[in-house]
Order: C-alpha cells, then structure tokens, then sequence
C-alpha cells in the first residue's frame, strides 16, 4: 500500500515541477481564472433574472445533476469501463503485492478526487447563486464527500471485483439504467412541453414523492430535500433508506471475495484507451465502441481535379469506407435537437416570444456549438503526410479541400436542427437558410480557430491551454458577430442583422483560416 501512495505522491509532484517551469502554465492558468470568473457571474445572472435563487431550487439541480451521474456511474462501472489505469500502471500496480480491492481504490482516487472537486463547487455555487445557509451548505458537503465517496467505492467493488454473478447481469443492469434515465428525462420533457417551459415544472416533477422513493437514486435525492427544504415523513425514510442501503453496500464490498478476475479486463480496456488516442493522432477520427474492431467497407472514388484536390478525394475515399460515412454522434445529437424543437414548436406557446422567436433556434445552435466540444476531424493527418507539402498548390486551398467535408457535414447538421423548428416555429424561409449558413459559419470558425491553436498560436502549449485559446478566438468573433447584428437589425431589419452577422462571422473565420494555412507551409514549423 506504502509502494501505491508512493506512486501517487510522486505523479502529481513531478506534474507540478513539470508545469512550475513551463511558462505556458501561468499563460494557460489566466484563461482558467477568466473563464471560471466569466462563467460564474453569467450564470449567476441567469439565476438571478429566473428568480430561482433559492435553496429549494436549488435542490431541483441537485436532484438533475444527481439523476445524470449516479446512474451514468452504475453504467460505466457495470462495463468496466469507469476505472482507467495508465499502460504504466498496469505493469507496476497489478503486479504489486496487495490485495485487488486496494488496487481498484487505487484506481478510484481519481474519481474520488473528482467527487471533491464537485463538493467543493456545490458549497460555493450553493452559497452564492442560491444563498443557502453556511450550515445547511456544510452539512451537505460533509454528506457528499462521506456517504457519496463510500456508496461510489462499494459499486466499484460490486462490479469489478464480483466474481459470482455473470456478465449477463452486468448487461441487464446497463440497460435498465439507460432505460430509467430515458424514462425520466422523457417525462421531464413531456411536462416542459405540454406545461409551460419554466424552471417551476421541473421543479414540482422531482419534488414529487415518488422521486424521491426510487432505490438508491431517489433516496439521494431525499437527503438534499432533508437538508434544504426541511423534514418531512417522505425525505426522512429516504434518507433512512439511502444510508442504510450505502452502509449496506459498504459491508458486502468488505466481505465480498476477490481475487483479480477484472485484471484483463482492465488492461484491455487500458490497451483500446492508448491505441484510440493514437488513432485519433494519426486518422483524425476514433471509433467509440470499446471491445470490437472497427470494420471497413470496400469503397472506391473517381479522382477529379488535380493538386489540392487529391486532399479531398482521399478523404471522401476513407469515409466512404466508414458504414456511417461522414455522420456520426454529431449528426444524431442535431437531428434529435431538431425534432425536440420541433415538437417544442407543436406544443408550446411559441407566440409567447413574440417576434423574438426566431432567434431560439440561433441561440441553441450558437450555445451548442461554443460550449460542447467538436467532433473529431481529418485535417490533423494530412500535416503528419510529407506529400501534402510536397503539392504544387498554395496552402490556402490545401487548407479548404483538407476540411471541405467538414462544411458539406455541417451543412447537412445545421439542416437537421433548423428545419423542424423553422417549419413548427412557421418562420420564413430566408431566415430559415440563414441560420443554416450560421450553423456552418459557426462550426468553420471552431474548426479553424482550433486549427489556428493546436499548429500556431497554441502549439507550445497543452491541450487545456489550445482548448482554452480557441474558446477566447471564438468569444471574441461571436461578440463581434452580434454587434454587428444588433447594428443591422437597428438600422436595416431582422434579415440584414443576421446577414450581417453571418458575414463577419465568415470574414472572421477567413481569416482564421488564413493563418492557420501557415501549418501547410512546411512540415518543419510543426515542430
């Protein structure tokens, strides 16, 4: 165990000295601090203007967030899929002479150290956006960390080190976790849909009862309602239910025999990490299935063009080669977007937003697109081929034929999400077209101010120090963006503001673009 802790002492002091001596650390550690600063005080006011400060509120986004994370645990867990030893690791700790339930803790510090973090958020956000009592704040906290950490390390051990109860079972109780959050995220919907879209729905829907009876996950969620609202007969059992049900877990993870089974387990999904992040190296894009190869179809193209243009038709060779060609999560998660808009459209009270309705669809597609990050893309690989250098063309078109079918993807998303809200919401066709050009306009300018920080603003520094340069280029083309928008709708109208906006918005991104060409200069500057 001493040997365990030692390589973990030794891991974060090294990270530090590491980090300590790079000055790109504190350049990446004052975007951390704008961002957390910036994002505080936005939501703050969010919270502020919905008048949902308080703690009973505050009890409905516990309740959210903990109806998201407990069962996304179970199911990670169940697959063996939650727990994530370092090739290094798997050499050293699972050779070392403890006992395979210390290696599995071993493994969980990283979740339980997450789970601080968390509680540590909680407290402060608590406090602040929902000015709960310091007392009240600190009890849960206490809870949190304590009963939370123990019902998350009984689950690790009930799925990893159980060695009685058959694959099977671990199968069914994914699917009944999956089913249970879409049953409750549909119903939730359902009620913002035929109700009213207000934070008061959801609200009274997770104060209901029989929420809060539901084994394990609704038992949490009477403990929040026991701290904040006050005892009543319902939260009182849960809470009962919730800790006797953890201490419960907690004996039989104890008694619970143990003898390493989940090693191959472990380091296979250990190996399929590593060869996936070296994947998305070298292709540009990454299967997400866990366990079963990527299969390939036989696929064939007509070479069109020539130059630059072999970029692109080797491009569409290797995707057509893919069974979903070049759709994937991106292309699901904006079709069913679209139809929950749509269906928003048939149900509620749309007339409500007056003329303001046809910025909905814009604003969802400009917050998705900011906030979550991209999919992943083939541009990457073309700068590690030493022939892209070696074409007789300028890097400019280089640029635009290694991400032509990016534009062709998201002018195919952006039709998805915008056609079923623009038909239900009854807005004009114009403007329907341009929020598509929006979406496209928008998905370019992460594309190529990603590009612009991974090969030459941001190629010196981490991954969260690129992430976070690309967000600041995005912010600051956005705003520029709007205001000239709010200029063209003052003056000229609600289409001239949204041409306006899509044409700074696509000079921005030309220009992004123009700069981040320097990377197809020559494969030297990569280094």
């Amino acid at each position: 165990m001493q040997g365990l802790i030692y390589l973990y002492q030794r891991t974060i002091v090294n990270r530090i000295k590491k980090a300590v001596k790079k000055p790109t650390t504190y350049v990446g550690l004052v975007f951390v601090v704008f961002y957390v600063v910036m994002i505080f005080w936005s939501f703050q006011m969010i919270i502020n203007d919905a008048k949902i400060a308080t703690p009973e509120n505050m009890v409905t986004v516990l309740s959210c967030i903990i109806l998201l994370i407990l069962p996304s645990n179970v199911i990670s867990y169940s697959k063996r899929h939650g727990l994530l030893f370092r090739p290094s690791e798997v050499h050293f700790v699972f050779q070392s002479p403890v006992s395979p339930k210390t290696i599995l803790m071993f493994a969980g510090i990283k979740s339980f150290a997450g789970n601080l973090l968390i509680g540590i958020a909680i407290f402060v956000f608590g406090i602040c956006w929902f000015h709960a009592g310091v007392g009240q704040m600190l009890l849960y906290f206490l809870f949190f960390e304590v009963f939370e950490t123990i019902l998350e390390a009984s689950i690790i051990i009930f799925c990893y080190g159980n060695e009685k109860l058959h694959e099977k079972f671990f199968k069914g109780l994914t699917i009944v976790m999956y089913i249970f959050m879409a049953v409750i995220a549909g119903i939730g919907i359902y009620l913002l849909m035929t109700r009213k879209m207000e934070f008061s729905v959801i609200r009274e829907y997770l104060d209901m009862p029989v929420i809060q009876l539901i084994p394990i996950v609704g038992w949490n969620i009477a403990v929040a309602h026991l701290i904040f609202v006050g005892p009543n007969i319902i939260n009182v059992i849960g809470t009962a239910l919730f800790l006797t049900s953890t201490l419960g877990m907690l004996y039989v993870a104890r008694k619970m025999k143990c003898t390493g089974e989940y090693f191959e387990d472990a380091e296979k999904f250990a190996d399929e990490i590593q060869a996936k992040r070296m994947e998305v190296k070298k292709r540009g894009t990454v299967s997400l299935r866990f366990g079963k190869k990527k299969k390939y179809r036989e696929a064939a193209v007509e070479y069109k063009g020539k130059y630059a243009k072999a970029i692109y038709y080797r491009q569409l060779l290797e995707y057509k080669k893919n069974r979903m060609f070049i759709f994937g999560w991106n292309t699901f998660m904006c079709l069913v977007a679209g139809i929950v808009i749509g269906v928003y459209g048939c149900l509620g009270d749309i007339e409500a937003f007056g003329q303001w309705k046809v910025f909905i669809i814009p604003g969802i597609v400009a917050y998705a697109v900011f906030i979550f990050s991209g999919y992943p893309t083939k541009w990457s690989k073309e700068l590690e081929s030493p022939y892209t250098y070696l074409i007789p063309d300028t890097s400019l078109k280089k640029v635009w034929y290694s991400t032509k079918i990016e534009h062709l993807r998201a002018l195919i998303d952006g039709i998805l999400i915008t056609v079923p809200g623009a038909i239900t919401f009854q807005i004009s066709p114009v403007i329907a077209v341009l929020t598509v050009l929006l979406y496209m306009c928008l998905m370019a300018n992460r594309l190529y101010y990603g590009m612009l920080a991974d090969t030459v603003i941001g190629k010196n520094l981490g991954s969260t120090g690129r992430s976070l340069i690309k967000m600041f280029l995005q912010g600051i083309a956005m705003v520029i963006a709007m205001i000239a928008a709010a200029v063209g709708y003052v003056v000229w109208g609600l289409e001239a503001g949204f041409f306006l906006m899509i044409l700074f918005m696509a000079l921005l991104t030309f220009a992004g673009a123009a700069v981040a060409a320097l990377s197809f200069v020559k494969m030297e500057a990569l280094d």
